[in-house]
């Protein structure tokens, strides 16, 4: 495939597009990719052979018996380093799943799995995703993206569980698979520039052809739910182009198109529950440009220190290194606190939840706090009943000062942006279990 960039026509059948072409190929280590290549090459054939051609009808098998599965280390071209990059190839010939993209989508599934089997949300994985997407290289230690599993704190013998089966990964090769095989069942051999009607149709074609084949097999698709929402905060969208016309620009030179509202809703109507209603709350978020915006501002204000798990509806996690909960404190400003996050938007209050972690030593506190965008980090002196403290935000920083309240087991007061103490907000909490 050459010239990928160069042609009117695009040469691939993909799911999604990255919003800055953006290469995560240093993810993983090559030497460890040849080492699943065998693994990956095998147990996807499998899927292919023993389940998907039990399951197709006569018509189907005779139009899509040319086709074989192809195994590369990576993508090729503009796909390189793409992690949710599996494609058809224009001859409609081969459909291609590189082990780079099957490697990071079974590491996500891995993840879901074992967040599931042990109490925690999975926002974790939506977060992570969305901070290698908005992110660059150089801001992460050694100038490398981080990997999935070790960023979320999963065990290595997160598999020896006998809960996590990991089989969210195979349902999610499977429709994947399925997915390319209704591009080339149905001849999708590329899309036109400025096709995106034509675009939107073969996607929601090549879905319900998936989706009609998955219900012959009698197997519930639960890896669609890992697979579209790791790609709801890597495919681009609104949030990510300076206005409506950028982003109808960008559509139309792309041509194929990404991941939408309108196409999971589609999917969703296709779908039992609750598999259907999950799909269907991605959706909903992928056409509310708040929400998305929300998502750009958490991933620049995420590191790799906030995606420790949580439990459900905690915006802090309280996973210590050894994977025990972290002790209850009893100083001023120490331990959890929870409490409300006021913020003044253009005349007007805006009232979050907030979590906040205090460690002091001495009358020095270092802290992190999350009203559900990210994670923010502060520093300051105590001095007395007062805290004055330095507060940063993703690129935004600024001052406060908090007074303790009730022996130190809750605290009140402002904040404000760059050197100020006050004009942004107020904030007030209580130490839990106090």
């Amino acid at each position: 495939m050459k010239n990928l960039g160069r042609s009117c026509l695009l040469l691939f059948l993909i799911l999604t597009f990255p919003a800055s072409a953006k290469d995560l190929s240093g993810l993983y280590d090559t030497a460890d990719l040849r080492d699943w290549q065998t693994r990956y090459s095998r147990s996807t054939q499998e899927i292919f052979d023993r389940v998907i051609v039990p399951a197709l009808e006569r018509e189907e098998k005779q139009k899509l018996s040319h086709v074989s599965l192809d195994f590369p280390l990576e993508s090729e071209g503009e796909l390189r380093g793409e992690p949710l990059g599996f494609y058809t190839q224009t001859d409609l010939s081969r459909v291609v799943m590189p082990i780079f993209s099957l490697k990071f989508l079974d590491d996500l599934c891995i993840a879901y799995e074992w967040l599931v089997v042990n109490g925690y949300g999975i926002e974790t994985i939506s977060e992570y995703v969305g901070m290698l997407k908005y992110k660059g290289a150089g801001e992460f230690p050694g100038g490398r993206y981080p990997p999935p599993l070790p960023t979320l704190k999963i065990p290595d013998d997160a598999l020896q569980n006998p809960r996590v089966a990991n089989f969210s990964f195979n349902t999610a090769r499977l429709f994947i698979l399925l997915h390319e095989l209704g591009h080339i069942y149905h001849g999708h051999s590329g899309y036109a520039t400025g096709k995106m009607r034509q675009a939107r149709r073969n996607e929601e074609q090549a879905d319900r052809f998936a989706v009609d084949v998955i219900r012959r097999t009698n197997i519930e698709p639960v890896g669609l739910l890992v697979f579209f929402m790791a790609d709801a905060h890597w495919a681009p969208n609104r949030a990510d182009f300076g206005s409506d016309m950028a982003w109808e620009n960008y559509l139309n030179l792309r041509a194929t198109h990404p991941l939408s509202g309108q196409r999971l809703r589609v999917l969703a109507t296709q779908l039992v529950e609750p598999l259907a209603t999950e799909i269907s709350l991605i959706a909903v978020k992928l056409e509310d440009i708040e929400v998305l915006t929300s998502i750009l501002l958490a991933a620049e204000a995420t590191d790799e220190s906030a995606l420790a798990p949580r439990r459900p509806g905690e915006l802090l996690s309280r996973f210590s290194p050894k994977g025990e909960p972290k002790k209850q404190a009893s100083l001023a400003f120490e331990g959890f606190y929870k409490g409300e996050y006021v913020r003044f938007v253009s005349g007007e209050q805006e009232s979050l939840r907030v979590e906040v972690e205090f460690q002091r030593r001495g009358n020095r506190v270092t802290g992190r706090y999350s009203f559900g965008l990210g994670q923010g980090t502060l520093q300051g002196t105590v001095t007395g009943n007062v805290l004055d403290q330095r507060w940063q935000w993703g690129r935004k920083s600024g001052y406060g000062r908090l007074l303790v309240l009730d022996n130190g087991k809750a605290f009140s007061g402002t904040w404000g942006y760059r050197e100020s103490q006050d004009g942004g907000g107020t904030w007030q909490a209580r130490r839990e279990n106090d």
